[in-house]
């Protein structure tokens, strides 16, 4: 059964939900999980692969767009490529959920206080709900 996580930020900020999503990606590589990030957008996976260099001081998180010949990097990312079935987690910042839920073992929503991000974020959870997936729900302070 699919597990998915939702993580619910206190915030309109949009640069907050992805500045969570690089701390998540930190965790994960630290621990030797695979993260998929699948981005809205093109300008969503560019922001997202410059905070993921920058937003630490001291350190940047492995990560590389599906369509590189890097692609076994720790964390891929993309808006077009819905993720493998090999061993990856993933981090869902599209409008869609994925095709396949069935197939992967975990997923993760983060919702923030943006009115349509709310909205998106209780469809899918219908549409987990409806999918037989194991809900839970994390409540977080905003991401630093």
């Amino acid at each position: 059964m699919t597990r998915v996580d939702f993580y619910l930020l206190p915030t309109h900020d949009a640069n907050s939900r992805l500045k969570f999503v690089c701390k998540l990606a930190g965790k994960a590589v630290s621990e030797g999980i695979r993260l998929h990030i699948w981005t809205e957008n093109a300008a969503e996976s560019a922001t997202l692969d410059r905070l993921l260099w920058t937003y630490k001081d001291v350190s940047f998180v492995p990560h590389a767009s599906v369509d590189t010949s890097q692609a076994d990097c720790p964390v891929t990312l993309d808006p077009h490529h819905q993720p493998s079935t090999q061993g990856r987690i993933l981090v869902n910042l599209s409008q869609d959920v994925p095709d396949s839920i069935e197939s992967l073992e975990r997923i993760i929503e983060i919702v923030d206080e943006d009115t349509e991000r709310k909205t998106q974020g209780r469809k899918h959870y219908r549409l987990y709900r409806q999918q037989g997936c194991n809900l839970k729900h994390h409540q977080v302070g905003t991401p630093q």
